[in-house]
């Protein structure tokens, strides 16, 4: 499958708080992680993105490459590599300045397989963004399952309206969404997850998925919807607990439904229940661990099995 989207290096400034050591340095950035994460899971996998040609930029490549990911031509640029300075706090939630760039090349030529996913910030800021909506709706029309995942960045992103139309836009072209409760509350201000489903269900868009944090996930279908709570587990930090959630959702789908049947047909007889379940308990494994160390399918083995 193609994923499409930002890799960037998160820094990690020491203790005290004063200039990041080189060791603090990882690569990171929420569709990269979401490439390695399927490629743990045993999913060929590609990853179309801007990477400088600079020393962090040689760190994410040789991170790719060393995970199974392959890296589109054309992906790597003359420049710098975006970053995002990381800080946890007291209960591991993350929080993030970035210093970031997004192009990407001319889209026309790119092939698109059975599987796309795109998300993040990389689908919402220019001059990158248009492109990304362009392959996510090329692969629409040729009947690829489509997955997306704001993962919304509010210091990166546009005003809200425009966001909201592109979210829209990028909603409509996927079989499905994922998202957190608190992006549909910074998205939508005025719906509840309830609503919120039902906007993007009316858009189009035949699987969705919120995650609620310790509440769990609504996973929703317009023939109805489970509630799945989280995993049972201790947790270290959330950094990249919704990238396995994404992960592990993607792989479930790709193994459960035919190729052969357009996507947005696939899912209405998929076990939403055991979905949810599986996902859990990858999202559940990466939170028990420090940093964004999606789980593998040697992991998830006799943790959950896939529906």
């Amino acid at each position: 499958m193609l994923v499409v989207g930002e890799a960037l290096v998160d820094v990690f400034p020491d203790e005290e708080g004063g200039p990041a050591r080189a060791s603090g340095r990882v690569p990171g950035g929420s569709p990269a992680n979401m490439a390695v994460g399927l490629a743990r899971l045993g999913v060929d996998v590609a990853l179309l993105t801007h990477i400088g040609d600079d020393e962090d930029g040689r760190l994410v490549l040789d991170h790719l490459s060393s995970s199974g990911v392959d890296v589109v031509d054309g992906s790597v640029v003359p420049g710098r590599t975006s970053t995002a300075i990381a800080r946890v706090d007291a209960a591991g939630v993350p929080a993030y300045e970035f210093d970031v760039a997004w192009e990407l090349p001319p889209v026309g030529q790119i092939e698109i397989p059975p599987a796309v996913h795109m998300g993040s910030y990389s689908a919402f800021l220019e001059p990158g963004a248009s492109r990304v909506a362009e392959i996510g709706e090329r692969a629409q029309a040729q009947g690829a399952l489509v997955s997306f995942d704001p993962n919304i960045r509010p210091a990166l992103l546009p005003p809200l309206q425009q966001v909201q139309e592109r979210f829209d836009q990028l909603a409509a072209s996927a079989s499905v969404l994922k998202i957190s409760d608190e992006d549909a509350e910074w998205l939508f201000p005025d719906l509840s997850v309830d609503g919120v489903v039902e906007h993007v269900l009316a858009l189009g868009t035949p699987l969705v998925v919120v995650t609620l944090g310790d509440d769990g996930a609504v996973l929703a279908r317009p023939n109805g919807e489970v509630r799945v709570p989280r995993a049972q587990v201790d947790v270290v930090d959330t950094v990249g607990a919704g990238d396995s959630y994404m992960a592990a959702l993607i792989q479930s789908l790709l193994a459960v439904t035919d190729e052969g049947v357009d996507a947005r047909g696939r899912f209405a007889s998929v076990d939403l229940e055991r979905l949810g379940r599986y996902c859990a308990a990858a999202a559940g494994i990466t939170v028990s661990r420090r940093g964004a160390n999606l789980p593998s399918s040697a992991d998830l083995e006799g943790v959950a099995e896939l529906p």
